[in-house]
């Protein structure tokens, strides 16, 4: 059955359109739409064209305005109504958002000057931008993409066994020494050239960086006997969402996992809560170009 994304974050829109301001429990928000915190941040991407970080920045910004134009207060006043630690935070998001200061909205002298002073500043250009998730280019700016697909398939994994080294961190970041550490195990054992994939347990949108965990796999035999350091886990398979890029840029990893989402999100296919993964065809460690497939569980 096709999933409609719209339809269900219709409700969590709604719920924050009141509530912005207010503390998230993102477990009930994500339980709104029915879908799992896992996956919700981005889904909630590919469908609204901004995260939700950006989306309650945004009216929350837009809110403050209204407020600097209509009460006239001290913009320290207006800062801390809107969850500002100073009016110097609230003025740097003002200027990023709108590229104007805050006291240029406060000082308006009549809602026609209000009217022309929004319309001429930044958050004209931003809003058009909102909703337009397929330019790829919009989040990522300087990033020539050499080879680019947006071709999506589905595709049946079938069920064995990974080795791996857990690695607990940034994504991206500290993974040469424990990938060469298990290759250099497989290796004495003639299993290098298995397949090798990266699975994801943690969404770095709420989980803090520190604490992301990344398991760097290959897929071995069942009978395999492992040593300290190394460690097993049954990988399901299953159905998942994929595509396959070239990858010549670290950024581009995450506006393909972001082209993915979106296609998923496009063909109506719903998620589910295996982990998502990266599948290495080929890497070259020196120009760190990678040929990969994202792949995303869906039922």
């Amino acid at each position: 059955m096709r999933v409609d994304y719209q339809k269900r974050l219709t409700p969590v829109i709604r719920f924050l359109e009141k509530n912005f301001n207010q503390p998230l429990n993102l477990l009930e928000v994500a339980a709104l739409a029915n879908l799992s915190p896992y996956h919700f941040h981005r889904i909630f991407k590919a469908v609204q064209g901004e995260t939700l970080a950006d989306f309650l920045r945004r009216l929350r910004l837009q809110s403050a305005a209204d407020d600097l134009f209509m009460s006239k207060q001290p913009i320290i006043n207006i800062a801390l109504e809107y969850g500002f630690s100073s009016s110097q935070s609230l003025a740097k998001a003002f200027q990023q958002h709108y590229g104007v200061t805050p006291s240029a909205f406060r000082d308006c002298e009549d809602y026609k000057q209000f009217s022309e002073l929004s319309r001429n500043s930044k958050i004209g250009h931003t809003l058009r931008k909102i909703g337009n998730a397929n330019n790829i280019n919009d989040s990522y700016t300087g990033s020539e993409l050499t080879t680019w697909s947006n071709k999506m398939e589905t595709q049946n994994f079938t069920a064995t066994k990974l080795a791996f080294v857990r690695v607990t961190g940034p994504y991206g970041v500290g993974y040469e020494e424990p990938s060469g550490r298990l290759y250099q195990w497989v290796g004495m054992k003639g299993l290098a050239g298995n397949t090798c994939i990266f699975i994801y347990h943690d969404n770095p949108e709420i989980t803090p960086n520190e604490k992301c965990r990344t398991d760097i796999c290959l897929m071995v035999p069942d009978d395999t006997e492992i040593i300290d350091g190394i460690e097993l886990q049954d990988f399901p398979g299953g159905m998942y969402a994929v595509m396959r890029q070239m990858i010549t840029e670290k950024p581009q990893y995450s506006v393909a996992w972001d082209s993915l989402m979106s296609k998923v999100i496009e063909s109506g296919l719903e998620n589910d809560d295996r982990p998502c993964f990266e599948l290495y065809h080929s890497f070259d460690p020196q120009t760190q170009h990678a040929d990969v497939s994202f792949c995303t569980a869906i039922k």
